[in-house]
């Protein structure tokens, strides 16, 4: 348990000086900000140097078996749309370079820390950067960044098409969402995410929180069916694998429905704050808590997942729907309270981090590629 609090009181700490250097200058004086910088850094060793963690063995077997990028072009099926041709494709493309598989994790720990870092930076309020990367840890998307390689990488190119979104650049957006599904599949479930619009709790929202009650009132039947026109179209998903009789942790839906469940009761009040960007964040929140109802039926693994690609919504609009609905006094005692249950969730969720995680040191790291 030292480990994962010390993890969260250096990513929080970081935060707040960052956070507490942008506002203290200008943007027109601001020079480099060390702190986030710092942030960055240590974000990308702490993925980068594993050697162990949730699915890293596989990630390490796959990339040390792939072939070079040459004979992977040359094998068509490789570049099929449904079997995230660009991830292996950019795997083929490191493996024809090296064979020290930390390199490959590294170059992926840039990539995934440094989008995620600017997208929470740029949309998060000035004061709420600290508690959104608060968040970014509590609510399990840091440890994901060592666990599913394939999703993360797609989920942090995707915060490039969110942003295409709050500017409405559908053609961009569009391209964006395309590209990471050929990283994993599952990116593709943000083509839809634009016709829920851009205000939480209007008619397509109800239409989505009864079309998720109707799947759970018939959902092996119906999940029979998606998984056999899935197949049809030459997406490989076993039947097993989403019945696999896991159902999703009720602590963790309950996490994931606070902000859902704060708009709904609170929609008069937050509709005349709320613009374009939040809107459609709180949006991805309820998205996320749809999923994870799914979850508490059978097949949490897959659900859960699904639900992963929304929660940067919870990231950023929990902080600013605490802003929004008290004092600026009252807002801090919430705050804090809602920093001690994300730190009780995060202990639980993470508990077994330091007996799974191992890594390298930099400089065993830095002598194996000189």
């Amino acid at each position: 348990m030292k480990m994962i609090l010390i993890i969260l009181c250096i990513i929080t700490g970081l935060a707040y000086l960052s956070q507490n250097y942008t506002l203290k200058y200008n943007q027109s004086r601001r020079k480099w900000d060390i702190y986030l910088i710092m942030l960055v850094i240590f974000l990308i060793l702490l993925a980068g140097l594993r050697t162990s963690y949730n699915d890293t063995s596989g990630y390490i077997k796959g990339f040390t078996s792939s072939v070079n990028i040459s004979d992977f072009i040359k094998d068509t099926e490789n570049i099929e749309l449904l079997n995230n041709p660009l991830f292996y494709g950019f795997q083929a493309l490191i493996r024809t370079f090296t064979d020290n598989f930390t390199v490959f994790f590294m170059i992926c720990a840039v990539i995934v820390n440094v989008l995620f870092v600017r997208f929470i930076k740029r949309n998060a309020s000035r004061e709420d950067f600290m508690f959104s990367m608060f968040l970014y840890v509590c609510l399990g998307t840091l440890m994901l960044s060592m666990a599913a390689q394939k999703q993360i990488l797609a989920m942090s190119v995707l915060t490039l098409a969110v942003e295409a979104l709050f500017d409405k650049k559908y053609i961009k957006y569009y391209f964006i969402v395309f590209m990471a599904g050929l990283v994993h599949t599952y990116a593709w479930l943000f083509f839809f995410l634009p016709l829920l619009g851009d205000k939480p709790w209007n008619i397509k929202t109800y239409l989505l929180l009864f079309g998720t009650m109707f799947i759970m009132q018939y959902f092996q039947d119906i999940i029979a069916t998606f998984v056999e026109t899935a197949d049809q179209v030459g997406k490989d998903i076993p039947l097993e694998e989403v019945l696999d009789g896991n159902q999703m942790n009720i602590l963790r839906v309950a996490v994931y429905g606070v902000v859902p469940f704060t708009t709904f009761v609170f929609q008069s009040r937050l509709a005349s704050d709320m613009d374009r960007k939040h809107g459609i964040l709180i949006q991805m929140c309820t998205v996320s808590l749809m999923f994870m109802l799914m979850g508490t039926i059978n097949g949490a693994n897959m659900f859960g997942r699904s639900a992963n690609y929304f929660e940067i919504g919870l990231i950023l609009s929990l902080p600013w729907l605490v802003r929004h609905l008290f004092t600026k006094q009252s807002a801090k005692l919430v705050l804090l309270t809602a920093a001690i249950c994300f730190t009780g969730f995060y202990v639980y969720d993470c508990k077994d981090f330091s007996f799974y995680y191992h890594h390298k040191s930099i400089i065993q790291f830095v002598r194996e590629i000189i």
